[in-house]
């Protein structure tokens, strides 16, 4: 398990407040989504928890390891960063030399069998690689490894619709038959949606929401409704709901919680007005409606974060 208190990053050079106080955890034989607009401080988490990156404060741990300066913690993780630098000429079976001469327990079997599933030639220079070639290299590299943790900075970047599937695929894959545990993040939330146990969002170096998708999409929906006197307005204010909207007779509104619970607050709201609720349903929102939800009311106070 992968365990995080307290965290906090401050990058002294550019006076960046990077992450602020986080706190969670990352269950073992799951995968979980890291989510957050640009500069929300996914890369700069993803690099401490793979010990690239010390933090200020706090404590991160595997397995009830400190992670930094730790070699034996260190070789249960695989990082694949968003921005890989290659050498002049170098081939993927050439890279893969290098990272097998540092990990013991490096596959050549698993690096060839899972190259041939991508449809890669080894022996080809990387600098002839397409953005999506270069990214399947990376999760093939990263895979052949055997560790315990896999940690992928913009996952499903440059890849190609086949491609994401048969990664997601791979994934399910590692999870299921060798217990691995993945955390990745990703701009793409509709591809978060399908594959992951559980989201953790960031906003301004933050964790705003750490929960569950069938949870989460459970607790946060988006009310239609209809009352016979539409001209009559009612204070939705006691439910705290966000995005209200009123469109002729349907009102639209999003709100947190039991479903039940809040169609029944509004049935009473109406009634203390002398109304009646005509109709009213609740939608399920998807995942990226959720995100935008929990942005929008997110206190994170406004400050400077990468």
């Amino acid at each position: 398990m992968i365990e995080i208190n307290g965290l906090n990053k401050y990058f002294s050079e550019s006076g960046v407040l990077s992450l602020d106080n986080v706190s969670m955890t990352v269950p073992d034989n799951s995968i979980v989504g890291l989510i957050g607009i640009n500069g929300a401080g996914k890369s700069t988490l993803l690099r401490i928890i793979a010990g690239i990156y010390k933090q200020d404060t706090g404590t991160v741990s595997v397995d009830g390891e400190r992670i930094y300066e730790n070699n034996r913690a260190k070789s249960k993780i695989a990082y694949i960063s968003d921005d890989q630098f290659y050498q002049p000429g170098m081939t993927m079976k050439r890279l893969a030399s290098i990272h097998a001469s540092l990990r013991e327990g490096f596959s050549w079997e698993k690096f060839r069998n899972l190259a041939d599933r991508f449809g890669l030639d080894v022996n080809k220079r990387l600098s002839g690689f397409s953005k999506g070639m270069r990214r399947q290299s990376d999760i093939v590299i990263a895979l052949s490894y055997g560790a315990k943790y896999l940690l992928c900075d913009e996952t499903f970047d440059g890849l190609d619709p086949i491609t994401r599937e048969l990664t997601k695929k791979i994934f399910m894959e590692e999870m299921t038959d060798n217990n691995a545990t993945i955390l990745m993040s990703s701009h793409n939330l509709r591809e978060m949606e399908d594959i992951c146990d559980r989201i953790l969002l960031i906003d301004n170096g933050r964790l705003v929401l750490s929960a569950d998708i069938d949870d989460m999409r459970g607790l946060v929906n988006k009310y239609q409704l209809v009352l016979e006197n539409s001209n009559q307005n009612i204070s939705f204010d006691s439910l705290n709901v966000s995005a209200l909207n009123n469109s002729g007779k349907m009102i639209t509104f999003i709100a947190d919680g039991n479903s039940e619970e809040i169609e029944a607050s509004v049935r009473k709201l109406a009634a203390e007005k002398g109304n009646e609720v005509i109709y009213i349903e609740a939608v399920p929102l998807s995942l990226e409606e959720i995100f935008m939800y929990k942005l929008r009311k997110s206190d994170v106070s406004d400050r400077e974060v990468i």
